[in-house]
């Protein structure tokens, strides 16, 4: 239970990576002494919580999918994903394709959002979290069965 929740987290906070603010510097043509201005804002576009709670559905199910296929695996059972299938047995390369859905799917995301396309962008992620639920689903049933 510690390592699931240890890599969950781990997850989490290798993807939700901050963004910087890019420096806009304005220098006087007359006076070369003056500093430059930087402009710099400091309160965030209002966002709510939906967001990035999806975010932490998405690493959360992904870490759920990753650790139930291992186990399923160890148990008896077969990966029916004929795409993952040939890296299913083998851990870090699993972990990686699970950590890279997760990247691109909040990079996605985030792009739309800071796009204005807010909606789109919540779609999205409602839909990757859909999917990611009915395969922990199918895991969970299928791990019950091979027990």
């Amino acid at each position: 239970m510690i390592r699931t929740w240890f890599a969950a987290l781990l997850i989490i906070f290798v993807v939700a990576v901050p963004g910087f603010a890019a420096d806009e510097r304005r220098t006087a043509a007359s006076d070369s002494n003056t500093p430059p201005i930087v402009n710099v804002n400091t309160v965030p576009p209002a966002r709510g919580l939906v967001l990035p709670a999806l975010y932490v559905g998405a690493a959360a199910l992904q870490v759920y999918d990753g650790l139930s296929t291992m186990s399923g695996l160890k148990q008896g059972a077969v990966e029916a994903n004929p795409v993952i299938s040939g890296i299913a047995g083998k851990s870090l390369a699993l972990w990686a394709v699970k950590g890279g859905i997760t990247t691109v799917s909040i990079y996605t995301a985030e792009r739309m959002w800071r796009q204005h396309r807010r909606a789109e962008a919540i779609a999205m992620m409602v839909a990757v979290n859909g999917v990611a639920a009915a395969v922990a689903a199918r895991n969970a049933s299928v791990t019950r069965a091979v027990r």
